[in-house]
């Protein structure tokens, strides 16, 4: 597994909030992306916070969040009735590899990239979300040509 170590700058986001699986996560996609369009709200990458490991939570309890990264002096105009919130990805260290594929093929992913970071390069994972930035886009790109970064927060 090829994994790097950057330091990130603090990412602010447009995101809507989502609570059960994570495989339902793209509905709040389709509702970001509707209202980024319809806006032509200047974004410049999609991304997905992922705040719980469905290895020790819940399946109805995991909370994620569908996001647009925007520019930090970004501010709401017409929210169109949806539960938007303007936030941040807290900057730092993080480990991050890429994986090309389906997005349903991410989760054995994760737990090698997990496994990596722990017992290979023997790092500690901080107490603050992951996140995934999806590379190119799921609506005009084949399933198997998917590129998506992860990203883990190292302490």
């Amino acid at each position: 597994m090829d994994v790097q170590v950057a330091r990130v700058a603090d990412i602010p986001v447009v995101m809507i909030r989502h609570r059960g699986p994570y495989e339902e996560l793209n509905r709040e996609f389709d509702r970001l992306w509707e209202w980024v369009e319809s806006r032509q709200i200047p974004v410049q990458r999609t991304i997905g916070i992922y705040y719980d490991n469905p290895d020790y939570t819940d399946t109805s309890n995991l909370r994620s969040a569908a996001c647009v990264e925007v520019s930090s002096s970004f501010a709401f105009g017409d929210k169109g009735g949806l539960p938007l919130e303007l936030g941040k990805i807290t900057g730092g260290d993080y480990a991050i590899t890429s994986f090309t594929g389906p997005y349903e093929a991410l989760g054995p992913v994760w737990s090698a990239f997990t496994n990596h970071i722990e017992r290979k390069m023997r790092r500690t994972i901080r107490e603050i979300p992951a996140f995934e930035v999806y590379v190119n886009d799921a609506a005009t790109t084949a399933p198997a040509n998917l590129i998506t970064e992860l990203y883990m927060p190292l302490a």
